[in-house]
C-alpha cells in the first residue's frame, strides 16, 4: 500500500477536527532541528520513541516527506502541552508509560533501542488481526488479563491517529501530496475520488 491510500484510509477517520488557523500556525512554527529541540511536554525518553515510532508509521519516500520532514513529532509536543487539559495530558502520558514499558525502557534510557524493536511493537500491536484489534479496543483497563496489551495497542493506535491528522495538516503535505483547490469550482456529484482528485484526498 502506498503514502497516498495509506493517507486516504486513516486521515478520514482518525476523529479529529478540522484544524483551525491557529493549530496550523502551531504547526508551521516547529522547524527545529532535532539536536536543538528541547520537548515541553515529552520526557527525553518519551521525545525519542515517539520520533522513533512516528517515523516507522510515516516515513519518508521517493515521491513524498516524512513525518520527520514536517516536524509531527515536535508539533506534537507543543500541541498537547498548549491545548490538553491536566487530565487529558495526564492520560497520555499513562499512554506513554506503557509504551516505555513494552520497549523495556528503564534507567538506562532509549540507546539500547534499535530500529527493529521500534518495528517490532508496531507490527505486534497496529498489524495484529482485526479481532484481536477489537479486542483490545474494547478492554477496560481497571480489568484484568491482557490490559498491558489493550492500553499498548491504544496508545499506539492514538499516537498513528494524531500523526496523521498532523502530517496531514502540514503545508508542505497539503500544498504537494495532498489534493489542495482553494478557490474550488463547480460541484460534480457522484464521481469516483480518481476522477475527481486523481484518487488523493482533499488537503482542505
Amino acid at each position: 500500500m502506498n503514502r497516498r491510500d495509506v493517507l486516504k484510509n486513516l486521515g478520514l477517520s482518525i476523529g479529529y477536527a478540522v484544524a483551525t488557523p491557529s493549530i496550523i500556525s502551531l504547526l508551521q512554527s516547529c522547524k527545529t532541528e532535532i539536536d536543538d529541540w528541547k520537548p515541553v511536554f515529552f520526557s527525553a525518553d518519551e521525545s525519542v520513541i515517539v520520533r522513533n515510532l512516528i517515523d516507522l508509521i510515516l516515513p519518508t519516500t521517493s515521491d513524498s516527506p516524512g513525518a520527520l520532514d514536517v516536524n509531527v513529532p515536535e508539533f506534537l509536543d507543543l500541541y498537547i502541552y498548549k491545548t490538553y487539559n491536566n487530565k487529558q495530558q495526564e492520560s497520555y502520558k499513562e499512554g506513554l508509560s506503557y509504551l516505555l514499558k513494552a520497549l523495556q525502557v528503564t534507567d538506562q534510557g532509549t540507546d539500547f533501542l534499535k530500529t527493529e524493536d521500534y518495528d517490532a511493537l508496531l507490527a505486534k500491536y497496529l498489524k495484529a488481526d482485526k479481532t484481536l484489534q477489537a479486542k483490545h479496543k474494547s478492554h477496560n483497563k481497571d480489568t484484568d488479563g491482557d490490559n498491558h496489551d489493550a492500553m499498548t495497542f491504544k496508545a499506539l493506535d492514538k499516537l498513528r491517529s494524531v500523526a496523521v491528522w498532523s502530517y496531514k495538516t502540514s503545508k508542505e503535505i497539503g500544498l504537494n501530496v495532498l489534493s489542495y483547490d482553494p478557490v474550488p469550482g463547480s460541484q460534480k456529484g457522484c464521481i469516483s475520488v480518481e476522477e475527481a482528485t486523481g484518487g488523493k484526498a482533499w488537503s482542505l
